[in-house]
């Protein structure tokens, strides 16, 4: 009797113990709202000020050394020699590693991802950002208010400047935690007396029930028990959790995507495919002119052609009529628009500087105009669509005098003769 009665007690004490180191590890599962100020130290290629933002986050605590969080931010930087200004709008979602919760002033690392809407001047555009830093965390008040503090560094892969792929700017981040709802009883302190209680005096033993039978209703090959989605159609392909695949993550259903390859992060109609606002046929994630006017011939970017289309960067070898490696790039893109065309009509003009005599650039201008032509032609554009003409130094757009002007006079232009 004694025996057991000790027996009793050291299971009781050990239950005790592993109840209270359950409850050291427990972690707060409450959600919590971030709001900070950040101080944006600029990088020095933005020549721009430095100034304040805004940040507002949404976490979650989920494990005993990690947070997650999804923030958005907000900023202006204003140039320094101009009224204009970087405005800054961005998502993003940081991992927050804590080293120990358990001191007064808890340090933490922080590194995230995310996208940076920036708009200059009217032009916006959208890039990819990371951001990496160190910071420290302390309790305020026993409900679980912390003030937060951390400084990072943030890349934007901006690379609208010339000569600067991208920025890199320093940020300080000043911010409460606050969480929702109210703390969770510790779980060591509600179970650990029924536990007790069941040792020393046992329970009848259950009646043991039939397992239940685990089917396949929808037929996907993912059992009943772990199928979300129950009801997909006969042979439709289905991930682990049995619902529809949906490859190109745009929230339409591979069934049902008539666009199945879409770019992340792009909006799509019912069937799947990017929105084209202004219906020119550009995409609005790739349209640089959305708001063109109906029935507008567009170029690739969703700007409307010009009657006169200046091929800037197309360039021959000196003295030459072959295309450099570099020229193919911008003719690929207008035989892409030419095709897409069919009936228009165009004149392939070549333009060259005075340098020389008039009858050789006269001739090399046409044989210009021809290859450029000849090309086009090989990326699928109708021979009958394009016309060419020789100009020489007859029609000057700059100086011939200057080095510069004589440059910008070397050109081949597209004319447009019919729409």
């Amino acid at each position: 009797m004694l025996y057991g009665k000790r027996a009793i007690a050291g299971v009781t004490l050990a239950l005790t113990a592993v109840a209270t180191q359950a409850m050291a590890g427990t972690t707060d599962e409450r959600t919590y709202f971030v709001p900070s100020l950040s101080y944006i130290n600029a990088d020095s290629d933005r020549t721009a000020d430095n100034d304040v933002g805004l940040m507002l986050g949404l976490g979650k605590q989920i494990s005993n050394m990690w947070n997650l969080e999804l923030s958005l931010a907000a900023d202006n930087l204003d140039f320094e020699s101009s009224a204009n200004k970087y405005k800054q709008r961005g998502a993003q979602l940081d991992g927050l590693y804590f080293f120990d919760r358990s001191m007064s002033f808890s340090p933490y690392a922080v590194i995230g991802a995310g996208v940076l809407r920036t708009e200059v001047a009217g032009d916006s555009d959208n890039n990819a950002m990371v951001n990496a830093g160190v910071g420290v965390m302390r309790s305020l008040t026993d409900s679980g208010i912390n003030l937060r503090g951390d400084v990072r560094y943030r890349l934007d892969n901006d690379d609208r400047m010339p000569g600067v792929d991208r920025f890199g700017d320093w940020m300080v981040n000043v911010g409460l935690m606050m969480p929702i709802g109210a703390k969770a009883v510790p779980v060591a302190a509600v179970v650990a007396a029924p536990v007790v209680a069941k040792i020393v005096a046992p329970a009848p033993a259950p009646v043991a029930k039939p397992a239940p039978v685990d089917g396949d209703s929808d037929a996907d090959g993912v059992k009943d028990s772990m199928d979300k989605c129950a009801d997909t159609p006969k042979g439709t392909k289905v991930d682990a959790m049995g619902c529809e695949l949906d490859s190109d993550k745009d929230g339409v259903s591979d069934s049902k995507d008539s666009c199945p390859n879409t770019p992340a992060g792009a909006k799509v109609d019912a069937k799947g495919c990017e929105l084209d606002g202004d219906k020119d046929g550009i995409a609005d994630s790739a349209d640089k002119c959305p708001d063109s006017k109906a029935d507008a011939r567009v170029d690739s970017k969703g700007c409307e052609l010009e009657e006169v289309i200046v091929l800037k960067g197309v360039n021959f070898e000196t003295g030459s009529a072959k295309l450099t490696d570099e020229s193919q790039t911008v003719l690929d893109d207008m035989a892409t628009t030419l095709v897409k065309y069919s009936t228009m009509v165009v004149e392939v003009a070549g333009h060259t500087s005075s340098t020389g005599s008039v009858s050789l650039n006269r001739r090399l201008s046409q044989q210009r105009a021809d290859s450029v032509a000849a090309y086009l032609v090989g990326k699928g554009v109708k021979a009958d669509n394009l016309k060419t003409k020789g100009y020489g130094p007859d029609k000057p757009v700059a100086d011939n005098a200057t080095a510069t002007g004589r440059s910008a006079n070397r050109r081949v232009e597209l004319h447009i003769l019919q729409r």
